[in-house]
């Protein structure tokens, strides 16, 4: 019986393993390999390390949770029964590990346009997350691929680092409330509707949008922003509390509302930066040793 599992290895996952193990706890870390940021050049404000390759990153982490005591494995767990100080995982061989308490660390998962040439680009000119990447696009000529309700906030939000800004909708119908319409006619921020035939540039950078009617136009960098989600189903599944997006309810010690499980990184309120998802991981971590501490060393 392990002290606790955690599900994930990322920043959020590997911070909350390390930190298990320094408290002497028994804790194991599964991890699929797959991770959201992948195709990112770099790991921008991560303090005391200068844009590290996502990869770099997370071996760091793995072994300095490993050297710390963490047990780490590439695996994929299937179901998860039981509730706190009892929970029951199995993976995707068969194996079973019980565990007292859970910390999800899954992350989100974001949903690409399937643009000709997109994958060409993506990660080195074009983003999906602003505070990761934003400053990268700083002053330059930017285009949004988005048509929903956010897109006119994701906008707005750009205009931390450029105020050159293009919303393509790739054919969609711009979902846009009048409000946020105004607000993008006060920043000359434009609405294409054409569809886009693909994406072109050289050496991972992109230069142009060619649409379906044979026009083009130049832009320097690009963000979409269609739709994200959970990357596990695991905390609906076992019935945690989550808004419209899947983002999870958590006390201030990372607790979901189901007992026993505790959540931390982007699938929790806050910003999508990696360091804060470390940071989240550690609080979760201490949460949950400090939900194990028999009874008999607390003091009233």
């Amino acid at each position: 019986m392990y002290d606790a599992i955690v599900i994930g290895g990322g920043p959020a996952g590997l911070a909350g393993g390390l930190w298990l193990a320094r408290y002497r706890r028994k804790v194991r870390i599964f991890d699929t390999e797959d991770p959201r940021n992948a195709v990112t050049w770099g790991v921008h404000g991560y303090l005391g390390l200068q844009d590290p390759p996502p990869a770099e990153l997370r071996r760091i982490g793995k072994l300095q949770a490993v050297d710390a005591g963490a047990e780490y494995e590439r695996c994929t767990v299937v179901s998860i029964t039981g509730g706190k100080d009892e929970w029951m995982l199995e993976t995707e061989d068969g194996r079973t590990f019980g565990a007292r308490r859970i910390l999800m660390a899954t992350g989100l998962r974001d949903i690409k346009p399937e643009i000709e040439g997109l994958d060409d680009f993506y990660g080195s000119s074009i983003w999906h997350c602003p505070d990761c990447d934003g400053l990268s696009a700083a002053d330059k000529n930017v285009g949004v691929i988005g048509w929903g309700r956010q897109i006119a906030a994701f906008c707005m939000y750009m205009l931390t680092w450029t105020d050159k800004l293009t919303i393509l909708t790739d054919g969609h119908p711009a979902e846009i409330e009048d409000a946020a319409k105004r607000a993008l006619e006060r920043w000359n921020i434009p609405v294409r509707e054409d569809v886009i035939e693909r994406l072109e540039g050289k050496d991972g950078i992109v230069e142009q949008v060619v649409f379906a009617d044979g026009s083009t136009q130049q832009f320097e960098a690009m963000f979409f922003h269609i739709a994200s989600g959970p990357g596990s189903t695991f905390p609906a599944d076992l019935g945690c509390q989550a808004d419209e997006d899947g983002i999870l309810e958590v006390d201030r010690d990372f607790e979901t509302t189901v007992p026993g499980l505790y959540a931390a990184g982007d699938i929790t309120p806050g910003s999508r930066l990696a360091m804060r998802a470390a940071a989240d991981g550690i609080r979760a971590a201490l949460g949950i040793h400090k939900s194990l501490i028999p009874d008999d060393r607390r003091l009233k």
